[in-house]
């Protein structure tokens, strides 16, 4: 066995019994000490790693992830906390605001409506004659005096928990959604809204708001005019 495989030898297994390797060391006193070299430097690898492990380590952890798992809860507890007391803040002055406000937004709710309704009343395609429209109207006071164009749909519904009166009639340009909504006196409704797509006007005729939604402008503002001077209301 030359030099360079005992070396290698050794190197692999500082302990090893092969027969070639323990010949080879009989033979030259440089490879003898090189093996107890190396078998040395292994005993004190082998020694360093020989940890003594506590006999109450794996309470000890036990303990310590218990600990650190408690003061997690405390500050996500804090959090919740925070974050209730936030919400409870806004809802207050929400609830502040809302009393504080003189009017109900009734454009703004109107167009969300028509989305909550969908395409049922918009498709309707009936041809509701003026009688028909003023005895559903009649129910909150009202009366058309004269004609207004095609009623293609006109039925009640619950608005904002409020019964109402929902019509959908030909515009200039396309079909516009219009809402009779009896309210409360001392109410007054938001007079425009649009969210891009749906414009929506309300007109105040006694205790009652008229809303007129389109996607097309003109097609409200000529809608409101035409109601507002052939609708009425008893006081």
């Amino acid at each position: 066995m030359d030099d360079l495989e005992f070396r290698r030898t050794i190197y692999a297994d500082p302990n090893c019994n092969d027969e070639r390797v323990k010949e080879a060391a009989a033979k030259d006193p440089a490879k003898q000490e090189f093996w107890a070299e190396q078998k040395r430097i292994d005993a004190s690898l082998k020694s360093a790693m020989k940890i003594d492990v506590p006999d109450d380590l794996a309470n000890k952890l036990i303990l310590r992830q218990t600990m650190q798992t408690h003061q997690h809860d405390k500050k996500r507890a804090r959090v919740h906390l925070a974050l209730a007391a936030s919400l409870a803040f806004v809802v207050g002055v929400s609830f502040t605001l809302w009393q504080q406000q003189s009017y109900i937004d009734v454009s703004a709710q109107s167009i969300a409506h028509v989305y909550h309704e969908g395409p049922h009343a918009l498709e309707a395609n009936e041809n509701f004659s003026l009688q028909q429209v003023n005895a559903k109207l009649a129910q909150y006071g009202g009366h058309i005096d004269d004609e207004v164009g095609q009623i293609y749909y006109a039925n009640h519904c619950v608005y904002q928990g409020v019964k109402s009166l929902h019509m959908v009639m030909q515009g200039e340009n396309g079909k516009v959604t219009v809402f009779v909504i009896p309210h409360q006196e001392g109410y007054k409704a938001n007079d425009k809204a649009s969210d891009g797509y749906l414009t929506a006007e309300a007109v105040e005729l006694k205790n009652t708001s008229l809303v007129i939604v389109s996607e097309n402008v003109h097609d409200v503002e000529q809608t409101k005019d035409r109601l507002a001077k052939r609708i009425t209301f008893s006081a």
